[in-house]
């Protein structure tokens, strides 16, 4: 994370609604994106929120503790929950829940709900059934959102995973990733561990490969060009470092099933709103 942040501007919060009122539960769905760079500072919602981290950088604070927000990772906030959040250098795209965690049939199915965190690998199939209905109205028919997002929630509240704080060299590793275009090899001489140990390392707490890391920084990259700085996508695939703008769509569908064309047309021009 950078060491100069800004409060958060209006103007730096997009969000649209992926689903209208699916139930007196599931009160909405929503795509919400963070501009570079910004600091949020403690807040509470008037609503429970189920949320994961689709894609770039965010770490968060709670009453409990502080960690970095992964993908996979799935976050549930009761209503009134205090929290501050710190967004990365590159933006951060969040698929948020609303629940109605006090509606009768959601306690008798669950109980009363304390802040738990989780991964799951259901947020994955959440959020391609979501753009699948999205982007092709026609498959709504096929897509059951309501036992999705449901079973999302049940799935979260196993084990609350254990937060382990990287070491400093790992650390260093990881900035070198955004900031320089060193190899694998010299990271690891720069380091001062073996190659192999830092592949092994950075994938157990990342959860990623170095190169799927890496990939994955060159897409916040794109996302941020063209929601913040509102670059062309041409513009802002060589921006991010990718060979021309068929390369962007690729590695973007790959990573969140979407288009950048889609992706631009469903947040660029929606109105903001503060968080």
């Amino acid at each position: 994370m950078p060491n100069t942040l800004r409060r958060l501007a209006d103007d730096e919060h997009l969000a649209v609604a992926l689903s209208p009122v699916i139930n007196d539960i599931v009160k909405d769905v929503r795509l919400v994106y963070y501009a570079p760079d910004v600091y949020m500072p403690p807040h509470t919602h008037s609503v429970a929120q189920l949320s994961t981290l689709l894609c770039g950088q965010a770490k968060e604070r709670t009453l409990n503790t502080e960690f970095s927000q992964t993908k996979g990772m799935v976050e549930y906030k009761p209503v009134a929950y205090q929290h501050s959040n710190q967004i990365g250098p590159n933006g951060a795209l969040f698929l948020s829940i609303n629940l109605d965690a006090e509606e009768d049939e959601f306690v008798a199915e669950f109980g009363h709900v304390n802040w738990h965190l989780s991964q799951v690998k259901q947020t994955r199939s959440l959020w391609r059934q979501l753009s699948a209905v999205l982007f092709n109205p026609a498959n709504a028919g096929h897509v059951d959102l309501e036992a999705t997002v449901l079973g999302m929630f049940s799935a979260s509240k196993g084990d609350t995973p254990s937060f382990r704080q990287p070491p400093v060299w790992l650390l260093l590793a990881q900035q070198a990733l955004h900031e320089t275009s060193m190899n694998i090899q010299q990271i690891a001489l720069d380091v001062g561990v073996h190659r192999v140990h830092l592949s092994r390392v950075f994938h157990d707490h990342f959860g990623l490969s170095i190169s799927e890391y890496r990939q994955s920084l060159a897409v916040q990259k794109g996302i941020a060009e063209i929601l913040s700085h509102r670059q062309t996508i041409t513009t802002a695939s060589v921006s991010a470092g990718f060979a021309d703008q068929s390369h962007f769509t690729r590695t973007l569908k790959k990573h969140l099933g979407v288009t950048p064309k889609a992706l631009q047309t469903l947040l660029a021009h929606t109105p903001r709103s503060g968080a």
